[in-house]
């Protein structure tokens, strides 16, 4: 251990419980006897208290954190804009100073292309509303391909959407190759291609997609549908769970067979155009669904009796 250091036993010494941490009193404490192992622990966050998220950024004495959105990591300063300096500097000479520091931050040829496809990004997954995890994994996505040599020479565009496609796919966030395909203005097939390319050249492996049932309650809570259509869905896409009948089958069409299903048992007769509309399939693809899953299982409902 190295001096100064300190440990914390994680169980009492006398009566071998998990212990639990008193902040506000400094103190290690045995929630069974009762027990005070630890206190006058040091307290390591800052010291100042913050009302809100404008009043923290005013007190907080660091700058942001490491980022992998941004080609420098955010390591570097940047000057903001400002009407007149406390040194007596004028607008104009302020502005030619943030544009030289900009141009400094990407000197090299490299620097400016990973800060544009970095920057395209950032804009698809703000465009998509993706928290800022799958945009830091995006931006890891494509820096490892960039290192492996697999973007040189491809479209800014096309492999910025594709990593974020792949990043939606690790994270199990609900967001569709169409989705991703519309905010970047590509088109389908060519943000297929790019993330063929990163899956075969830089991932290397199969990404799954998520669960059937978040793309059940993402089409129930999209169509605006009854509720117990989703829970009934819910069942049976937990109940038919054949590998069979999902291999090779786009999970949006398994969900819109399912929502229909659902539809159909709890009387709401829903066309499948609409829920095909919804799901952003073809209405061919809900019928074939629809007919694999009635073909090889047996759906039986329970009817309650009101007694009056």
């Amino acid at each position: 251990m190295k001096k100064n250091s300190v440990h914390y036993e994680n169980v009492c010494v006398n009566c071998n419980s998990q212990v639990i941490d008193d902040h506000d009193k400094g103190e290690i404490v045995c929630p069974n006897c009762g027990m005070v192992t630890t206190d006058h622990i040091t307290d390591i966050g800052p010291d100042w208290k913050a009302l809100d998220t404008e009043d923290k950024i005013k007190k907080v004495r660091v700058g942001a954190p490491r980022t992998l959105s941004l080609h420098d990591y955010g390591l570097t300063t940047d000057i903001g804009p400002q009407k007149i300096s406390e040194k007596g500097l004028n607008k104009a000479a302020i502005d030619r100073m943030r544009i030289w520091q900009n141009r400094i931050r990407t000197s090299s040829l490299e620097e400016r292309a990973l800060a544009n496809v970095l920057n395209k990004i950032t804009i698809f997954s703000s465009e998509l509303n993706l928290p800022k995890p799958v945009s830091e994994t995006a931006s890891h996505i494509y820096r490892t391909a960039a290192k492996m040599r697999v973007a040189k020479s491809k479209s800014i565009a096309g492999m910025a959407a594709a990593s974020v496609y792949l990043a939606c796919r690790k994270h199990g966030t609900g967001r569709t190759l169409n989705e991703v395909a519309k905010a970047s203005g590509l088109e389908r097939g060519a943000v297929g291609k790019y993330y063929r390319l990163i899956i075969n050249e830089v991932e290397k492996s199969y990404v799954p997609h998520q669960p059937i049932k978040n793309y059940i309650s993402k089409l129930v809570n999209k169509g605006n549908f009854e509720q117990k259509i989703g829970i009934v869905a819910q069942k049976l896409s937990k109940e038919i769970s054949d590998p069979k009948l999902h291999s090779g089958k786009s999970p949006q069409g398994l969900a819109g067979a399912f929502v229909y299903i659902s539809s159909v048992m709890n009387g709401y007769h829903i066309p499948q155009r609409e829920i095909a509309e919804y799901a952003e399939v073809t209405e061919v693809t809900i019928r074939n669904r629809c007919r694999e899953i009635l073909q090889h299982y047996s759906i039986k409902q329970k009817l309650k009796t009101i007694e009056q």
